[in-house]
């Protein structure tokens, strides 16, 4: 087999947290420094046809061509595809990441004549970026997901518009016909225009092209969620726990109490009752699932937009986080751990509860258990977001007006969103690898499944081309002791329950944007408050009593009234307010009557 070179510039180290304000500054660069080779290339260059790929496309034009005028040079041997990522979690800083071949990475070679340079920067990548947008030179390809920085490459033409580009260079593209016109709408709206092509989409338009191939996967889309409360069943059944104890407030701390006082251990090992996710709790615990499960909302009881952190349903979920701090039942040093040291808490079956991103884990004969939420004492509804319009993905792909080898990026981008370049990428060789029936239903062989765990496992191709569509159009329903299996039961448990309220998240798609100019006197204000609330949040779950829980919690509302939360919360509320009505749709305060 054909050796595949695959090299890496720099190793990701996560930065988990960062100062806004600094992440601000480096923002507000990048803006300058796109603003000043926006003024040179439009000086040099119409704005059509900025760099290398620019001048190729004009040559093609003249000569009435589709591909450019030195594409025949370009396509003979092979070249380096430059490509920069900003994404934790794959590629390089995975541990499981291999530089062995894999299908995909032959093929790119064999039929594009590109081998692939990706860089991760091991620190903060805007930096990076700023800095090669402040030098003129761009990577070829850019898989990124900062929204701000996306929008800055837009505005100073720095990158295709995928239609035009795809026109040019591969006009026989799947994608001109295929692509699905409501995610192209949603990019439309956050972006100005069809820039990129998003990882992981998943749509109306797009299950169309890919439509699901079981009721599973329809539950995981309507009602799902990464973030789920999970059990360990193994515990549960060693010390008589039963679904019915734990899926109360009181119930729930009962049945900590049990397990910190049971003296139970799994290989030798103390167990702990419960866990967050890691340093990364915040966003990933206490924002998302806790503050869901306690009923919070972004909302007012008028409907106007809120900060969901001044929701009575959010500092519900505080007390809550507190109590089980207060109580022992969650360690505070296991707020401070990375993603890795979490993994041998969790690999081991040491945690009773788990309260964060499943996603994070192989579950694989793990024993996940999820009931839905555990339902708080005052009676309060659980409040859970789901997207119920088409989003715009995850990782976006763009491509640089300065790119070389531009017929082969577009070649190469065509292909690996189409059927065969999704299968190959996602299952590797059929045949030897899996093999699919009458209805697409691909099955792995033990080989393929060997491979993947072991060679190709996260390689070069698996989240930049991830579409969540087409892995529910050719799944099978999976083992339920499986890694998906175990991911497909606790996705949809919390929105499954009768109770549950589900509201549309897209009518939020408009915090994505610039509502407030960061450099106004609002937006530095909104900065510091998202550099407080992190510190704070923290300050009050930690409290060492139910009154220094309410004097850190009355520090953060005046505190937040100081950097005129109300005024920006007005701002949001006009665009909340536009989204509402043109979408016909809105978010309510169902919890609103418990606090008058």
């Amino acid at each position: 087999m054909k050796k595949v070179t695959v090299r890496f510039s720099g190793l990701l180290i996560k930065k988990e947290r960062g100062m806004v304000m600094r992440r601000h500054v480096l923002q507000k660069m990048c803006a300058l420094a796109l603003a000043g080779t926006m003024v040179l290339s439009l000086g040099a260059c119409g704005s059509a046809e900025t760099g290398t790929a620019g001048t190729q496309a004009a040559q093609s034009e003249a000569s009435g061509e589709n591909a450019p005028a030195d594409a025949s040079a370009s396509s003979e041997g092979t070249s380096e595809l430059y490509w920069f990522s900003d994404v934790s979690g794959w590629g390089p800083a995975t541990a499981n990441w291999s530089t062995k071949e894999s299908p995909a990475t032959e093929y790119i070679e064999e039929n594009f004549g590109l081998t692939l340079k990706i860089e991760q920067p091991p620190t903060d990548a805007t930096t990076k970026l700023g800095l090669m947008i402040a030098s003129g030179e761009l990577p070829d390809m850019m898989s990124i997901t900062d929204a701000d920085i996306y929008k800055q490459l837009v505005a100073a033409d720095k990158v295709w518009d995928m239609k035009t580009f795809l026109e040019t260079y591969d006009p026989e593209s799947h994608l001109l016909k295929d692509f699905p016109e409501d995610i192209k709408q949603a990019l439309t709206d956050t972006y100005g225009g069809w820039y990129s092509y998003p990882s992981h989409m998943e749509s109306k338009d797009n299950r169309k092209v890919f439509p699901p191939d079981d009721q599973v996967w329809i539950d995981v889309v309507e009602k799902g969620s990464n973030s789920c409360i999970m059990f360990n069943k193994e515990i549960m059944d060693a010390l008589g726990i039963t679904q019915e104890d734990v899926q109360t407030e009181e119930g729930f701390y009962a049945a900590c109490e049990k397990v910190k006082n049971s003296g139970y251990q799994v290989d030798g090992q103390s167990v702990l009752p419960v866990v967050l996710q890691c340093n990364l709790w915040i966003n990933s615990s206490l924002d998302g699932i806790v503050s869901w499960n306690f009923g919070a909302v972004p909302v007012d009881e008028n409907g106007n937009y809120r900060h969901m952190e001044l929701s009575p349903g959010y500092k519900n979920g505080l007390k809550f986080l507190n109590t089980l701090v207060q109580k022992n039942y969650l360690d505070v040093n296991t707020l401070t751990i990375d993603e890795t040291a979490l993994k041998t808490y969790l690999d081991a079956k040491r945690v009773f509860c788990w309260i964060g991103n499943q996603a994070q884990q192989d579950k694989t004969n793990m024993p996940w258990v999820s009931f839905g939420p555990i339902l708080a004492s005052n009676g309060a509804r659980p409040a859970m977001p789901v997207n119920q319009s088409a989003g715009t993905g995850w990782i976006q792909t763009l491509v640089s007006k300065d790119c070389k080898n531009p017929e082969k990026i577009a070649k190469l981008l065509s292909w690996a969103s189409s059927q065969e370049g999704l299968l190959l990428n996602y299952y590797g060789i059929e045949g030897t690898d899996y093999t699919i029936d009458e209805k697409g239903i691909v099955t792995k062989t033990e080989e393929g499944k060997k491979k993947l765990a072991e060679e190709y496992d996260n390689n070069v191709l698996m989240w930049p081309f991830a579409n969540t569509s087409f892995e529910r159009n050719t799944e099978p329903i999976p083992d339920p002791t499986s890694n998906r299996g175990v991911e497909v039961a606790l996705m949809p448990a919390f929105g499954n329950y009768k109770d549950t309220y589900i509201y549309d998240d897209s009518l939020l798609g408009f915090k994505n944007s610039t509502v407030i100019e960061p450099s106004s006197d609002l937006g530095i204000k909104l900065s510091q408050i998202k550099t407080y609330l992190e510190s704070q949040k923290a300050k009050i779950v930690t409290a060492a009593s139910d009154e220094a829980f309410e004097k850190e919690y009355q520090n953060m509302l005046d505190t937040l009234d100081q950097y005129e939360i109300t005024a920006i919360d007005e701002e949001y509320n006009k665009v909340y307010q536009e989204y509402c009505e043109k979408k016909g749709n809105k978010i309510e305060d169902i919890n609103a009557g418990l606090y008058k």
